[in-house]
């Protein structure tokens, strides 16, 4: 049986795809739609070297050479570059080319990998936790046994394993992957050649950047051969054409129901987007002391910006009517197709229970925290650590499962720079917003604060710790349980004292919220996959994932935008600012301008379906070679977490002809033009 249920925005509310739309798993490719859409036949082998040369790397990027040659966003390797960079070698701002192979720097935290295989496990995970049981003991014997799973992989492959829920629940996959320790910086443009416009023009098209970097994979000391790998296209793409993005989408939420979507245009998301501008304010604040705090600033300041456009769009998307009323009809439907197809239950009254719970505790939830990424972070993850360690795997918080650990404690130990005063700064508007948050008589305020005003509070906890030294946070893990509880360092003092608050309160999220939600969205998409069947792809979960569409400029309110921007745009928009920042040239284009060839196509955009997390994915054509580089979708394409459309929102990506031109003429890099061996 279909239920056909025309909507004009929400792939949910059809049973099958949509126009260009869909992040389909490797394991039910779009062959046929595209087939019949564009005419492009996708044999086993075109999609098996595609998914093996696309490697997960905290975003997306793929292997474009026999030597383990990986390219992805300046962007996504900006981390690495701050990590390695100094006040006397600012590698964020500089750039960075390794002639040699003995030049390379090895990011101190980067980790590669590539999905290798994958199996259904979903029988067994649902037969450990059926939904007769209350929530808290579903959700452990849920936990137990994705992690006997995972454990018992490990060890039988030898390889990293992880459980993968899709469709909410109504489907579990085995993903089996080969990852690698080792990645070393090979080659990054300018900040300014790779950002240039700043947060001015970030998500916005027309654009003009190269925002790329190399980095190398080595396997025991030696550059790792992979048996796939991507060739890079002299011929680039035209107009119209099809091309393919391989890579990593963060989440979607297109299959949850109305009162989802309310809760998080309503509650969740305001709060968000009041955090990330108060700390967008602090970091410039910040960075206005001096160029060295700038630079300090950097890497905290473009992820506070990115999160704040990002969010200003989905929020202005989530207010349109339009996208309510299309959504509750999609709803509608679905639940006409539910009772008619007999289905139990009533999994839209047990989400607007979680939702009425959320609506109550998400101010609490969100605020008694550690921070991101800071020293109370590291010193909360220390703590939580060595606690839930100590407990069976389906009794411990989310993120601390054995497969989870190794991961955790390698980044506590991660040897990279650490700067007090941007730690001062950040814990001050932390405990500023924690207090006009939650009032001065919260536990967690008293605990951070005592009687002290933030300011005060976050010098002493942060002056007065070591944490920021590896070896001290090394003695910490390696003493477990015993070292923390002993332990008089201010922070980890102060998160000993916030774990239980946290504890609690996720424990009843996962009761109360987390659990039911599970419960409801497995309903939901059981049913969705009984009516449809994977002519629906799920929602994305950070995992590998295939998309199409096609090269095509757009209408933007009247004005015709092209498909390409070509190399000579960028001198152009240089000089329509007088070079002022954002829009000044960086160097090398600058220096080399009679040499570079501005006709050449930049950037161009598509109309494949993308999201936050896809940054760094290849976008290659019909015959598998690679002639683009995705980093950016436009405004239009903000609201991909909720709704997909054609209409306007694009895929922005570099193209391969920019890449190549301008590591010839601009940078000079002969030696990795001869390894990229261009088709």
């Amino acid at each position: 049986m279909r239920t056909a249920i025309l909507l004009p925005l929400l792939l949910a509310a059809a049973g099958h795809a949509r126009a260009d739309e869909g992040m389909w798993t490797f394991d039910h490719p779009p062959i046929a739609q595209v087939k019949q859409r564009y005419g492009v036949e996708l044999t086993p082998a075109w999609l098996d070297n595609l998914r093996q040369a696309a490697v997960d790397f905290g975003a997306s990027a793929s292997f474009v050479s026999p030597d383990g040659l990986l390219l992805t966003n300046h962007h996504v390797a900006l981390g690495c570059l701050n990590q390695l960079s100094s006040a006397q070698r600012d590698l964020v701002a500089k750039g960075y080319l390794a002639r040699e192979r003995r030049q390379e720097l090895k990011c101190p935290n980067g980790t590669a990998r590539v999905l290798e295989s994958w199996q259904d496990v979903t029988a067994g995970i649902q037969a450990a936790s059926p939904a007769s049981l209350p929530p808290e003991q579903q959700a452990s014997r849920r936990k137990t046994a994705i992690a006997a799973a995972e454990q018992a992989c490990d060890k039988a492959s030898g390889l990293k394993c992880e459980v993968v829920s899709l469709y909410n629940g109504a489907v579990y996959q085995l993903y089996r992957y080969r990852e690698w320790k080792d990645v070393r910086l090979v080659f990054a443009p300018e900040y300014q050649a790779a950002f240039f416009g700043g947060d001015a023009d970030n998500f916005v098209y027309p654009r003009h950047a190269l925002d790329m970097a190399l980095l190398r994979v080595y396997q025991n000391g030696k550059p790792y051969r992979p048996p796939h790998y991507l060739k890079l296209s002299r011929q680039g793409v035209a107009e119209g054409e099809a091309v393919f993005v391989a890579g990593h989408p963060g989440r979607t939420s297109r299959l949850e129901t109305l009162a989802q979507l309310q809760l998080r245009r309503d509650v969740t998301l305001p709060l968000q987007l009041a955090d990330a501008r108060m700390q967008q304010a602090l970091l410039h604040r910040y960075a206005a002391r001096s160029p060295e705090a700038a630079r300090q600033a950097n890497d905290a300041l473009f992820g506070a910006e990115n999160w704040l456009k990002s969010m200003s769009g989905e929020y202005k998307a989530l207010r349109q009517p339009e996208l309510e009323a299309a959504k509750r009809q999609e709803e509608t439907g679905l639940q006409a197709a539910y009772r008619q197809a007999g289905l139990a239950g009533d999994p839209w009254q047990s989400v607007e229970q979680a939702v009425d719970y959320q609506r109550g505790h998400f101010l609490e939830s969100y605020f008694v925290g550690y921070g991101h990424r800071t020293l109370l972070s590291r010193a909360g993850a220390l703590v939580e650590l060595a606690a839930e360690r100590q407990l069976p795997e389906g009794e411990r918080l989310n993120g601390y499962s054995d497969s989870d650990l190794p991961d955790q404690e390698r980044w506590i130990r991660a040897d990279t720079p650490i700067y007090p005063e941007l730690e001062i700064a950040r814990l001050t508007g932390q405990l500023e917003q924690m207090r006009a948050k939650l009032g001065a008589a919260h536990p967690a305020v008293r605990i951070l604060l005592g009687q002290e005003e933030p300011a005060a509070a976050a010098r002493r906890l942060i002056g007065g710790s070591k944490l920021n030294l590896a070896g001290e946070r090394q003695k910490l893990l390696d003493g477990g349980a015993a070292a923390i509880a002993a332990s008089a360092d201010p922070l980890i003092a102060a998160a000993r004292q916030l774990y239980p608050l946290r504890r609690q309160l996720e424990r009843g999220d996962e009761a109360h919220v987390h659990t039911p939600l599970r419960q409801a969205a497995a309903q939901l998409g059981q049913a969705r996959f009984k009516l449809y069947g994977d002519s629906l792809p799920p929602d994305a979960t950070g995992t590998l994932r295939l998309s199409y569409g096609k090269v095509a400029g757009y209408d933007a309110d009247g004005v015709a935008t092209p498909w390409k921007t070509v190399i000579g745009g960028v001198y152009a928009r240089a000089s329509a600012f007088d070079q002022r920042p954002p829009f000044q040239l960086a160097d090398a284009l600058a220096k080399q301008r009679r040499a570079i060839n501005p006709d050449l196509p930049f950037n161009f955009v598509n109309t494949a379906d993308i999201i936050g997390g896809n940054s760094g994915s290849p976008v290659v054509n019909a015959k598998g070679e690679l002639v683009g580089l995705i980093f950016d979708s436009n405004l239009e394409g903000l609201a991909g977490g909720h709704v997909y459309s054609d209409a306007k929102a694009r895929a922005i990506a570099v193209d391969s002809r920019a890449i190549l031109h301008l590591l010839d003429k601009a940078y000079h890099a002969q030696n990795l033009l001869k390894e990229l061996s261009p088709g």
